[in-house]
């Protein structure tokens, strides 16, 4: 297998007047436009307002700029193939992890001479791409001893105790084939069901465990969380509240859902710029609870930390 590896990296979003600097995706950003905290960019002085730079992935319909909302990598490489010759490409041996989910992969010829297609068995998968991939090189135009093919493939890492960020990915996934009503369910189950954990582990200490996921299940259910118990908790916690229209587009995802769970449809068709929203919420909100979790965590070791000692504590047979 001859290549050159180019790069694997996460699309940055780059500055929308003078395009020359891009910035990347990151809590910090994240953390500072939840914070109100300006930015600029250091080229042009261009005000950087984040969730409108980071929507624009999804008018761009380029699968690698708008993977990278949710952390998804891409890995850019050039192989070297001959006409009538079978070129296996190990994407392992290329540094991508065995267990990660392949999202999209795109094959350009940088030349003339062949044109690269997929070979696959008798009985295709059509929604999985595997680790090894076989391509043959079909004649075309002028004819050449090599031709270089440019490879691109946008993949993201799969953990075993991820799966409420691969919903946001499948959601992602499902955009970028324009099946949008398949966006609607797992991009609100990733925040649903990040809150409602972040919620079990707060209220915790105060109640039995049953107690608690009563409370959470059949009285204080997502939208009870979402727009009373989420904003109190951050307060509580010195944590800025969930910018209103990202909270706002999660309680229209929250009425998409339920329409679709109960009646197998919405009352209305979904359109591109609608789901764009809801998925960007989507993706803005898991951001916001990942950041207040650990604002909690933290709060709750400096109190642990400014405890007096005591006889018993950590003495765990006192």
């Amino acid at each position: 297998m001859k290549y050159d590896l180019l790069h694997t990296e996460i699309y940055q979003t780059p500055c929308p007047e003078c395009k020359a600097i891009s910035f990347p995706i990151t809590n910090e950003n994240l953390s500072n436009y939840f914070h109100g905290i300006k930015m600029n960019c250091p080229k042009c002085n261009a005000n950087l307002d984040w969730w409108s730079l980071l929507l624009r992935h999804f008018d761009w319909e380029v699968p690698s700029y708008t993977y990278a909302i949710v952390g998804g990598f891409t890995t850019s490489l050039r192989i070297y193939m001959k006409v009538g010759e079978i070129f296996t490409l190990n994407l392992e041996e290329i540094g991508i992890p065995k267990e990660s989910k392949i999202l999209q992969i795109s094959y350009t010829p940088n030349g003339n001479g062949l044109f690269p297609i997929e070979l696959h068995g008798n009985t295709p998968a059509r929604h999985y791409i595997p680790n090894i991939i076989n391509l043959y090189g079909r004649p075309m135009g002028e004819p050449s001893g090599e031709t270089p093919v440019a490879v691109q493939i946008n993949w993201a890492e799969k953990l075993n105790d991820n799966q409420i960020w691969e919903n946001i990915i499948n959601a992602v996934e499902s955009f970028t084939v324009k099946d949008y009503n398949s966006c609607i369910i797992p991009s609100n189950v990733s925040v649903e069901s990040t809150l409602h954990n972040i919620m079990t582990k707060y209220f915790s200490p105060f109640s039995a465990k049953d107690r608690v996921e009563d409370f959470l299940n059949n009285g204080a259910t997502y939208s009870h969380q979402l727009n009373l118990l989420l904003p109190l908790i951050a307060h509580s916690n010195s944590f800025p509240k969930m910018p209103d229209n990202i909270r706002g587009n999660l309680n229209k995802l929250r009425g998409y859902r339920n329409s679709l769970a109960h009646k197998g449809k919405t009352d209305k068709q979904i359109d591109k710029k609608t789901v764009s929203e809801l998925i960007c919420s989507a993706a803005f909100g898991l951001s916001y609870l990942n950041l207040l979790e650990e604002k909690i965590n933290g709060n709750l070791k400096k109190t642990d930390d400014n405890l007096p000692a005591s006889p018993n504590r950590n003495n765990p047979n006192g």
